[in-house]
């Protein structure tokens, strides 16, 4: 009896751990499976699973498409053109051709809204009549014609608006330097007067204002241009350069 005992008591003290050891993992086990549902852990675990790579993949494409405000900034470019149009005078001369050149900057500064450049153009207006009273004369009368030659350069700072699209008005302000030659030619009858000639320089302003049709590199100009000088030759006495132009022509802008 003592050694059959001594046999089964190691059995007996296994069991006892076996049974001890069932009754703490089972408790366990349930309340795992209390803390996360089924339906949770099939909600944090997409079943597409196998595709989100290519949809994470494509975030950062998506993230690096440019913004509005990322885009490049206007740089300063370099403008010039030409133009031709015809002018109205105010002082009495009759109304001419005139031709110009252009050359300038236009600043990065709101979109390319400013600009400075220099005007150089040139018009032959001419005039003529006839005198009467005249005592240096014989009858006192005399016929004359009158070509007054203006080359003029106007510095000019230019205000562009460039939030139109492909239509940019402006508009500018700058001294006009003229430089002027009167020619003039007379007759008595039948005896022509000696050729006379009087130069000057003279300082006035103009106001230049139009728009601009962009086209290929630069744009179509139309133009208006208001102008006023002083002309006190001796051949038109107290006469003035005042003008009203309209030209067209074209600007590159590079």
């Amino acid at each position: 009896m003592v050694t059959r005992t001594k046999e089964y008591q190691p059995m007996r003290l296994s069991l006892s751990l076996f049974l001890a050891a069932a009754a703490l993992f089972f408790p366990l086990t349930a309340t795992a499976q209390k803390a996360v549902p089924p339906t949770e852990t099939a909600t944090a675990v997409p079943s597409n699973a196998s595709a989100s790579p290519t949809a994470v993949e494509s975030l950062p494409a998506s993230a690096e498409q440019p913004r509005a405000e990322d885009k490049a900034p206007a740089r300063g470019g370099l403008l010039a053109g030409a133009k031709v149009g015809g002018l109205l005078s105010f002082g009495g001369l009759d109304p001419n051709a005139r031709v110009g050149l252009e050359l300038g900057y236009v600043f990065p500064w709101m979109e390319r809204s400013f600009a400075l450049l220099l005007d150089a153009d040139y018009a032959a207006p001419k005039s003529s009549g006839t005198q009467a009273g005249d005592a240096r004369v014989a009858g006192g009368t005399y016929d004359w014609h009158l070509t007054e030659q203006m080359l003029t350069l106007m510095p000019v700072a230019m205000y562009r608006y460039t939030k139109l699209g492909r239509v940019v008005p402006y508009v500018g302000i700058g001294p006009r330097i003229y430089l002027l030659r009167s020619t003039v030619r007379g007759a008595v009858g039948s005896v022509e007067i000696p050729e006379t000639t009087e130069q000057s320089t003279k300082v006035g302003f103009g106001l230049p204002f139009g728009a601009e049709l962009k086209l290929g590199p630069g744009g179509v100009i139309g133009e208006f241009l208001f102008e006023y000088g002083s002309l006190d030759h001796m051949a038109t006495g107290n006469s003035n350069t005042g003008a009203l132009s309209l030209a067209i022509g074209y600007r590159f802008l590079l």
